[in-house]
């Protein structure tokens, strides 16, 4: 790197909805006690992410179109997105305030610095 050049900035190389991590905004609130559908798609990246869920076990219904393994079965706080669209179905019995948000993100590290997480409110 050449004096007064400014290095490339990996802070928003991966985004979850089109957005990177923002520590001070919430992406979106949940509903204390209801059963949620959530998509994950990793659809047009061949990247392995390995999505986590703070906050709750949920039960996966599809790892990229197929059911889960039979070791996939049960609960589980992590599902596998590679190139496709996952589903799981959860719930959180617990409230969590904008001040301490539940997280969810790629439980690869990279990823996840560069973008790949979100805070979420539940009320």
């Amino acid at each position: 790197m050449k004096h007064g050049e400014q290095p490339y900035d990996f802070s928003h190389g991966n985004t979850i909805n089109g957005k990177a991590f923002d520590m001070n905004k919430p992406m979106f609130a949940a509903k204390r006690g209801q059963y949620e559908k959530w998509v994950i798609s990793g659809e047009g990246d061949m990247m392995l992410h390995p999505f986590h869920i703070h906050g709750t076990q949920f039960r996966i219904l599809s790892e990229n179109g197929k059911p889960p393994a039979a070791h996939r079965a049960g609960w589980k706080d992590t599902v596998r997105v590679e190139g496709a669209r996952s589903e799981v179905l959860v719930q959180f019995n617990h409230e969590a305030s904008a001040e301490h948000a539940y997280m969810a993100h790629c439980h690869l590290l990279e990823h996840e610095d560069t973008g790949m997480m979100m805070g979420f409110t539940v009320a």
